[in-house]
C-alpha cells in the first residue's frame, strides 16, 4: 500500500468517518476544522448544565454505523452506546388528535385503527414495499459508486428503478394505502429529514418510514454528538492528526493536481491528495476558486430547505412530551408550497420538539429539560429578514405548545439560543443556508448527484451530504465508504511525493 499524505478539510461526520478509514489503512491523515470540536452539523451546545445536539437528533440504520467501525477493525458498541427510542414519536395534528408510532406492531395497530379503521392491513403492505425499497436502494443505488450514467442506465438497474417506484412521487404513492389525511402526513413527513417536500420526493424514500418503524429509532448515550466524538477517537488511535480552530482558505492547484491547502493564517499544508468535507457547492465556489475544478451546472442545482432552531433550557421536566414529538400545522400541503415554492415561512408552521433528557437524564440538570425545536423554513433568501421573522416564529411555537397543554413554557426558560438560515450559511458554510445540502429529487441522486472525485483534479475528493449518496447521518457515513473506495484506487495507482515539506502546527491546533 502506498502511504499518502492526505488533507481532510472539515471534521463533520463524513470527514471523520473517512479520516478513520484512511488512517486505519496507514495513510498520514491531517484533518483541518475551523471549529473547536468534531461534528460539523452534528455538533453540541452546552450551557449551564443543559446539553443540546445542534443537528441530527435520531439515528437510523444503525447497521451503517456498525459497518463503519467494522471497516477499521473495531466494534461500534465499544465506542457508542445506543438506546432504542420506544415509542418512536408522537404526532399532534391541528384538529386536536394525535398518533403515537413505534416498532411494536400491536400498539401501532391500535393507533392506526383508531384514526382509520382497516388501515393496519394497508400499513403492513406499505412496510413490505418499504423493505424492498430499503434493500434495493442500499444494494443498487446508495451503496455503490457510479462511474457515469452508463452504470445506471442498464436494463437491470432501470427495472429496479421502476420496481421501487423511484420515478414516482412519495405523497401520491402513500395515499394509495391510506385515505385519512392524518396518516398520509404521518407516513410522508420523513422526507423532511432530507430537506425535501413529500410532494416532490421520489417514492423510494418510503424507505425512511420503513427504517423507523421496522428497524427503529436509536439514540446514543450522551447525545448524537457522541457519534463524531467516537469517530474522532478511532481515527486518532490510528494516527490521524486533528487541527481545530484552523480554517482552510483555499486549495492550491499545481501541475494539474491539488497540491496543498492554504490556511487562513497563511500557512501551507502540502499533500498528495485533498478530501473536502466542506459543503460541496460552497467548496467549489470558495475553496476552489482559481483552480481548474468546475462544478457542472452549478447554476441549475436545487437546494434543500433550512430550519429555524430554538434550544431551550427549561426549569422543569415536561412529562407530556416524548423524546421525539412532531407538531403539524393546519395546512400540510400548503406548508410545503410556502417553503419550497413561495420561499416564505408558513403562517401556521409545523415543527419538531426533541426532549432528549427523557432518554438520557445527563443532558439536563436534574428535574429540568433541554428542549430542541426545529421549524422547517425556506433556505436563505433576501426576502426574509430573520431578525424580524425569527421572533414571530418563536411566538407561534410557544403559543402552539401552550395550546397542547404544556402551559406557559416561556416563563420556564432559563437558557435560550436560536439558529437561523443565516447562521447555517455563515457559521457552517452551507450554500444558501440549506441545512441539508443539495436537494434529493430524482435528477439529483445517484449518478446525477455531484460526484465524489473531481473530473479535472483527480487527487481532489469530496465527502458529505451534497455529494453521493446524500444527506443524513447514515448517508454521510456511506459517503465516506464510497469516497474511500475512490481514494484507494487512486492511491494504489500513484506514488506519494517524497519531498513534501514538514508541517508543524502551533500548539493550539492540537486541542480537541
Amino acid at each position: 500500500m502506498n502511504r499518502h499524505r492526505i488533507a481532510v478539510v472539515g471534521a463533520g461526520v463524513g470527514g471523520l468517518a473517512a479520516a478513520a478509514r484512511l488512517a486505519h489503512q496507514g495513510h498520514e491523515v491531517h484533518v483541518f476544522e475551523k471549529g473547536s470540536m468534531p461534528g460539523g452539523r452534528c455538533n453540541r451546545l452546552s450551557v449551564d448544565g443543559f446539553h443540546f445536539d445542534t443537528g441530527p437528533t435520531l439515528l437510523l440504520m444503525p447497521e451503517v454505523l456498525e459497518e463503519t467501525f467494522a471497516s477499521i477493525g473495531r466494534k461500534a458498541s465499544d465506542y457508542v452506546e445506543l438506546t432504542r427510542c420506544d415509542p418512536n414519536y408522537r404526532i399532534h395534528f391541528r384538529d386536536g388528535s394525535d398518533l403515537t408510532l413505534g416498532t411494536e406492531l400491536t400498539a401501532v395497530q391500535k393507533e392506526l385503527e383508531r384514526l382509520e379503521p382497516g388501515s393496519f392491513k394497508k400499513y403492513l403492505e406499505f412496510l413490505a414495499v418499504g423493505q424492498e425499497q430499503y434493500q434495493t436502494s442500499l444494494e443498487r443505488f446508495v451503496g455503490r459508486n457510479f462511474d457515469g450514467l452508463g452504470d445506471f442506465l442498464t436494463p437491470s438497474s432501470l427495472r429496479k428503478v421502476f420496481a421501487i417506484k423511484a420515478h414516482k412521487k412519495m405523497y401520491p404513492e402513500v395515499s394509495r394505502y391510506f385515505a385519512d389525511e392524518r396518516l398520509r402526513a404521518a407516513l410522508t413527513f420523513q422526507t423532511m429529514y432530507l430537506g425535501i417536500s413529500p410532494y416532490e420526493s421520489p417514492a423510494v424514500y418510503g424507505l425512511l418510514p420503513y427504517t423507523e418503524l421496522a428497524v427503529g429509532i436509536w439514540f446514543p448515550k450522551g447525545g448524537m454528538h457522541a457519534v463524531p466524538v467516537a469517530l474522532e477517537r478511532a481515527a486518532k488511535e490510528d494516527g490521524a492528526q486533528f487541527h481545530y480552530r484552523t480554517e482552510v482558505d483555499q486549495v492550491v492547484e499545481e501541475n494539474g493536481r491539488a497540491s496543498a491547502v492554504v490556511l487562513k493564517d497563511g500557512r501551507r499544508f502540502d499533500a498528495d491528495l485533498v478530501l473536502l468535507n466542506a459543503d460541496l457547492p460552497w467548496a467549489y465556489k470558495n475553496l476552489l476558486k482559481g483552480t481548474s475544478a468546475v462544478l457542472p451546472k452549478a447554476e441549475k442545482l436545487r437546494y434543500t430547505s433550512s430550519a429555524y432552531m430554538m434550544y431551550l433550557g427549561v426549569k422543569r421536566r415536561y412529562d407530556g412530551l416524548l423524546h421525539h414529538n412532531v407538531i403539524f400545522g393546519g395546512d400540510y400541503k400548503g406548508s410545503f408550497t410556502d417553503i419550497f415554492e413561495k420561499k416564505k415561512v408558513p403562517e401556521d408552521p409545523s415543527f419538531y420538539v426533541n426532549a432528549p433528557a427523557h432518554t438520557d437524564p445527563s443532558l439536563a440538570p436534574k428535574g429540568k429539560d433541554a428542549l430542541y425545536v426545529l421549524v422547517p423554513v425556506p433556505h436563505r433568501t433576501p426576502d426574509i429578514d430573520w431578525k424580524v421573522e425569527g421572533p414571530k416564529v418563536r411566538r407561534k411555537v410557544l403559543d402552539r405548545l401552550a395550546q397542547l397543554g404544556h402551559g406557559n413554557l416561556e416563563k420556564d426558560i432559563e437558557v435560550e439560543r436560536t439558529f437561523t438560515p443565516d447562521d447555517y450559511a455563515i457559521t457552517l458554510n452551507l450554500e444558501r443556508g440549506s441545512a441539508f445540502g443539495l436537494s434529493h429529487d430524482f435528477f439529483q441522486v445517484g449518478p446525477f448527484r455531484p460526484g465524489n472525485q473531481d473530473a479535472h483534479l483527480k487527487n481532489l475528493f469530496f465527502v458529505g451530504a451534497s455529494t453521493q449518496p446524500g444527506t443524513g447521518l447514515p448517508m454521510v457515513m456511506l459517503s465516506a465508504k464510497l469516497t474511500c473506495e475512490r481514494i484507494d484506487a487512486f492511491a494504489a495507482a500513484t506514488q506519494p511525493k517524497s519531498d513534501l515539506p514538514s508541517f508543524a502546527p502551533p500548539a493550539l491546533d492540537a486541542a480537541a
